[in-house]
């Protein structure tokens, strides 16, 4: 009967897998590349164009707010009893809250103007605003209000609003307000219709007319001129002309992402573009690939042999040996393999054929055990892990910094800095948000109406925990969501943003503004006073969460928000509230920015980090954060760089030799080498005497071969032990 399993299996897929793996290190790692602008480099300005349309989409969602907030701030003028407002004074009372460029006020129901302020605006829009208006959704609910994109008689491009108060309808129109990624006035920054039509532009003129055609062309493909890698459908980079040295190349995103666009179904999508020196990026060693898969080959036939011809052959030869014997010829002597389990089961089953022939079984003697199957495996693994080894050794060494384009080392200081600028907005936004809400108190405000005004703005801003007011006698006197983590209870100067605590579990900041002084409920009287219960200041604490979701950009690696000791108190990843930066390089960095952005690599054993840092600058109003930072690094080894996709490809082929060393020897050990051990010992006992052990094949392989031919030999040895002719078939016998 074949045998199903066995030795030569493992042997078989050791010497596939090895070959398979010395293909895969010849191609994978001999394959030379070489390009003028990494993949990470463009990668980059992906990510600069993801920042530039998310700060876009923040200023559009920001002034639709503001009309909305404007529009019920006339409504309620405008409820009975109040004088309502003329028509005519509408575009004035708009004008004051925001710039608008242009104003309309129409008739909601037949879209007749009534008043117009600032720049013409179509009636193209007042129309759409009012037939938009108008409509209802399938629910029966009215549209709300969405801005779009108009162009004006002159060929300039605006984003319309609309809402509406009462049965009239407010129009208004806005430029695309461009900024310059972290204040980078060396990129090109484009906004760019369905059409492929620009519709606004910041930043230096583009070199060349192919560059002109880059957004035009591509802009909402998923693939970019050159063939560009690492598409996705929202955003993208595109690689343009070479002139003098220097690569054009972009990023491109679209302005909503796809889960948002019934929100601004503005179809807009933001381009930058800069003009970047040549780095070639080699990735791929031929030499090394060469010479790795020659020693690969040249281990794979050394450990081939030595398994084949010390561990194969020999198990084969017993198996053969065994069953003759347990047939009844008993003419020839054994196989006799020249060391380990294999020449001690050899030894064995020759001492039970003379025992069948009638020797006692009293001169048995058993070898020395010596060098086995074992020690044969381990050292097979030892040979290739030596190949394996120094494939693990070099994809550890420091990789020169040229190999880093000093455009990555630019573009991180870019992104730093743009988002030590969200930052600085987000805690400016939150000064005036609580200047705002103070103002709608006064001295002479009871605490219930104190605990209305901070419920109903609380629940309109969603980035602060906690919000209450302070009394004269710097108590708390009301208190709005969370309990305050530590209340203020003496402040100084006229509000603004305050680091109330520099120790603890949670860093906690608030913005703070003062009440303003009590106004007499009637002319000519003097104003309430409460005592020590007037109150005084409002202040927020701002939820941390809030801090981090603004440093949350993709491809920053880790970034950390510090104060003047430069101490965390946010970061985007997991921290504890004012510890150190993780290397001294970073806070050295850090101490360094205070000044103005910078940005370097740093050593980090084998890697290096490429690190940046930025000011954050003074919130409006205070000088808290003056002397605060945001800090970036990643590990240049997570970029896409050719050096590093070199050192990858190398540790790549190293653990799929470890891995293919450790699963067939480890199979080999399991299936054939433990089993032989304990056959070797069974063999033994039987050849010594032992007639009263039963003897199980456990596999259908060359062990349980001869573990079944051991136990037909016990059989016949415990019935009738006699004397053999030593002729096959001779059954005659003799008792002794």
């Amino acid at each position: 009967m074949p045998l199903l399993g066995g030795v030569r299996p493992p042997v078989a897929a050791l010497l596939c897998t090895l070959l398979a793996v010395a293909a895969i290190t010849a191609l994978a790692l001999g394959r030379n590349v070489t390009i003028d602008v990494a993949p990470a480099v463009l990668t980059s300005q992906q990510h600069l164009a993801e920042d530039a349309a998310s700060a876009l989409r923040a200023t559009v969602d920001r002034d639709l707010d503001t009309l909305r907030h404007q529009a019920a701030e006339l409504t309620a003028l405008s409820t009975p009893g109040s004088a309502q407002p003329a028509d005519a004074a509408l575009p004035a009372a708009l004008a004051q809250g925001h710039p608008w460029s242009g104003v309309v006020v129409a008739d909601r129901t037949d879209g007749r103007v009534l008043a117009v302020g600032g720049e013409p605006v179509p009636a193209a829009a007042v129309q759409a605003a009012q037939r938009t208006s108008a409509a209802t959704n399938a629910d029966g609910t009215r549209n709300s209000p969405r801005p779009t994109l108009i162009t004006l008689p002159d060929g300039q491009a605006r984003l319309s609003f609309w809402a509406t108060v009462d049965n009239r309808l407010l129009v208004t129109t806005d430029t695309l307000r461009l900024t310059a990624p972290g204040g980078d006035t060396s990129r090109g920054v484009l906004i760019v219709d369905g059409r492929g039509r620009t519709v606004a532009a910041l930043g230096p003129a583009l070199v060349g007319t192919q560059d002109q055609r880059i957004p035009a062309s591509s802009a909402r493909a998923s693939t970019g001129l050159g063939g560009g890698v690492g598409q996705t459908r929202n955003s993208g980079f595109l690689l343009g002309d070479l002139r003098d040295g220097r690569r054009t190349v972009a990023g491109w995103a679209d302005l909503v992402p796809a889960t948002d666009t019934a929100v601004h179904p503005l179809g807009l999508v933001v381009v930058v573009v800069v003009n970047t020196p040549q780095a070639p990026d080699v990735s791929g060693n031929s030499l090394l690939a060469l010479s790795s898969a020659a020693g690969l080959l040249l281990a794979t036939l050394v450990v081939t042999l030595l398994l084949v011809t010390r561990l194969q052959r020999p198990l084969l030869q017993l198996h053969l040996g065994g069953v003759r014997i347990a047939r009844g010829d008993l003419s020839r002597p054994a196989p006799l393999p020249r060391s380990g389990e294999a020449a001690r089961i050899g030894h064995a089953l020759d001492g039970l054929r003379r025992q069948l022939l009638g020797e006692p079984a009293e001169l048995f003697r058993p070898l020395r055990r010596r060098f086995g199957a074992g020690a044969l495996v381990v050292s097979c693994g030892v040979v290739l892990a030596a190949w394996s080894a120094p494939l693990l050794l070099i994809s550890t060494r420091p990789v020169s910094a040229s190999a880093v384009p000093h455009q990555l080392v630019a573009d991180q200081q870019t992104r730093t800095s743009a988002a030590a600028a969200r930052v600085r907005e987000t805690l400016a936004e939150g000064v005036q948000d609580v200047t705002t809400m103070a103002s709608a108190l006064d001295g002479a405000s009871t605490p219930e109406r104190a605990q209305g005004v901070l419920s109903a703005w609380l629940d309109q801003h969603g980035r602060y925990g906690s919000v209450y007011v302070l009394a004269r006698d710097g108590q708390v006197l009301t208190t709005a969501g969370g309990t305050p983590r530590q209340a203020l209870h003496r402040l100084t100067g006229s509000g603004g943003l305050v680091q109330v605590n520099t120790a603890g579990r949670i860093p906690v900041l608030a913005a703070w503004a003062p009440v303003p002084a009590a106004r007499p409920a009637v002319p000519g009287q003097q104003p309430i006073d409460l005592g020590d219960f007037t109150p005084v200041a409002v202040v927020a604490e701002f939820d941390i969460s809030a801090l981090d979701t603004a440093l949350d950009q993709p491809g920053m690696g880790s970034v950390w928000l510090v104060d003047a000791r430069q101490k965390v108190i946010a970061s985007r990843n997991g921290f504890r509230a004012y510890e150190s930066l993780p290397s001294p390089a970073l806070t050295g960095l850090a101490q360094d920015a205070a000044t103005g952005p910078q940005s370097r690599l740093l050593p980090q054993g084998s890697d290096q980090l490429l690190a940046a840092a930025a000011p954050l600058g003074a919130v409006t109003g205070t000088d808290t954060s003056e002397s605060w930072q945001i800090v970036s690094s990643q590990n240049a080894s997570w970029l896409d760089l050719g050096a590093y996709r070199t050192q990858r490809l190398t540790l790549l082929a190293g653990l799929l030799g470890l891995t293919a060393v450790a699963g067939c020897l480890g199979w080999l050990h399991v299936l054939v080498v433990r089993p032989l051990r304990d056959l070797a010992e069974t063999a033994e006992r039987l050849a010594g005497g032992d007639r009263r052990t039963v003897r199980y094949p456990v596999h259908h392989d060359e062990v349980g071969s001869v573990t079944r031919s051991l136990e037909l030999i016990r059989q016949q040895l415990g019935t009738a032990p006699a004397r053999r002719t030593g002729r096959p078939g001779d059954r005659s016998t003799a008792r002794t």
